[in-house]
């Protein structure tokens, strides 16, 4: 189920009885108000259902996670007003959930997701280290180096 913007614990224990993973949308980064807050990201993962975070658009063109991931962390709009609280979760959660809980959601959770013996070797190089960086920074962060395939798809100079 994607676009989660709203959820009880009744819901999600239902669904997860279901086998039936979640999606919550970051979409609400751009356009949520206190009023029109967003996912419930904390409910979500606390529920122990299989979940995920997204952001709409990549279908049209390529989209840093890292706007979605600071709003899942902090709860805060692109306007710099609180409008999630109470449903932040960690910089390791929202990783995780960006990246190795997604696989699932694609079936493919045997090749992507994690640096494992027989998945796929994908891998960046990032410009900070996002799990100590002031929360502000997390939506400027950049790739430095990309490697797909094994090949340097991306060198930014840097190293």
């Amino acid at each position: 189920v994607h676009h989660v913007q709203v959820a009880t614990p009744e819901l999600l224990a239902r669904l997860k009885a279901m086998d039936v993973g979640v999606q919550c949308g970051s979409w609400r980064w751009v356009s949520g108000t206190p009023t029109a807050a967003g996912s419930p990201f904390r409910m979500v993962q606390d529920s122990g259902i299989q979940n995920g975070i997204h952001m709409d658009g990549v279908h049209i063109a390529p989209l840093s996670p890292w706007p979605a991931i600071y709003y899942a962390v902090t709860g805060v709009n692109a306007l710099g007003v609180l409008i999630n609280d109470g449903q932040q979760i960690s910089r390791q959660e929202a990783i995780r959930l960006y990246t190795r809980e997604n696989a699932w959601h694609l079936s493919r959770e045997h090749e992507l997701g994690s640096i494992e013996i027989g998945k796929l070797g994908d891998l960046i190089v990032l410009d900070r280290d996002v799990f100590t960086v002031p929360a502000e920074e997390l939506r400027r962060t950049l790739p430095v180096l990309t490697v797909v395939g094994g090949t340097v798809v991306y060198d930014g100079g840097v190293l």
